[in-house]
């Protein structure tokens, strides 16, 4: 129950951090250069825009859930639930933002959902089965399933799905640096308000931390640039992407088990993501 409540907020702190950022950037416009006097106006604007700093900040709120997240549970299993935001994103783009939502994104959309509804069910399952294996006091050795997954990328990529791939790219590795260093760092051990400062410092100085949150920085540029090129309910939809690249890295890098039902779910978000292409 703790670790359901944990991975909806942290849902709800990144659809409110997704939507204000969107916000400001229709009230900016079109970002059309990246020369040095552009960029420069960009950063002033995002310096005094009030929702700037509510998106920063709610996504910085959730940026430690997640790290207090994958610290407790496995990455694989994280991330795929993180995706359910998606489902939030359309609905509030299209309720505060005014987006148009064509069918074909609430198609994606749904399927996206039916994938991370196929990730939690499998966990809930996985969970009762190790909870009846301790009882009975079996080990369970069996290995996870090898991985063999293609993307047909084509060899034209509009600049809107290339900066989508980039991003990707850069938070993907954020991800993986990340949860690296939370598995050595581990859970917190007190909510005191030493156990915390304690906690919080061994985060803020571990090198895969600091690399980590540095591609998050350069994923969170691009994200800012992609929304105000096109809408809130397609860009972060296109972004699960990172959750194949997350998936191969949990298994062969951390290590995780990835059983069969989170990786079904994992391929339905996929398609749904490629369904938000056509």
């Amino acid at each position: 129950m703790l670790n359901s409540l944990i991975l909806l907020v942290l849902v709800i702190t990144q659809v409110l951090g997704d939507v204000c950022l969107s916000h400001a950037m229709k009230i900016y416009g079109e970002i059309t250069s990246f020369s040095p006097s552009v960029i420069l106006n960009v950063i002033y604007y995002l310096f005094t825009s009030p929702w700037f700093y509510l998106g920063l900040g709610s996504l910085t709120f959730s940026w430690f859930l997640y790290l207090f997240s994958v610290s407790k549970m496995d990455l694989s299993y994280v991330l795929p639930i993180h995706a359910s935001s998606y489902i939030l994103n359309a609905l509030f783009a299209w309720l505060f933002l005014q987006e148009t939502i064509t069918p074909i994104r609430w198609l994606a959309t749904a399927i996206i959902s039916g994938g991370v509804f196929i990730v939690g069910y499998s966990q809930y399952q996985y969970e009762k089965y190790e909870e009846k294996l301790r009882d009975t006091l079996i080990v369970d050795k069996e290995n996870a399933s090898k991985i063999l997954v293609t993307l047909p990328f084509g060899a034209f990529l509009p600049v809107t799905w290339l900066g989508v791939i980039l991003m990707v790219l850069a938070d993907s590795m954020g991800d993986l640096l990340n949860a690296k260093a939370m598995k050595t760092i581990g859970d917190i051990t007190s909510f005191s308000f030493l156990g915390i400062f304690q906690w919080l410092k061994k985060i803020l100085t571990n090198t895969n931390i600091i690399i980590g949150v540095s591609c998050q920085a350069i994923a969170l540029l691009l994200l800012i640039s992609l929304l105000s090129w096109d809408d809130l309910s397609l860009i972060r939809p296109a972004s699960a992407i990172s959750y194949l690249i997350t998936l191969i890295s949990a298994k062969y890098i951390l290590h995780e088990k990835i059983n069969r039902g989170r990786f079904i779910g994992i391929c339905w978000i996929l398609f749904g993501v490629i369904t938000l292409s056509v």
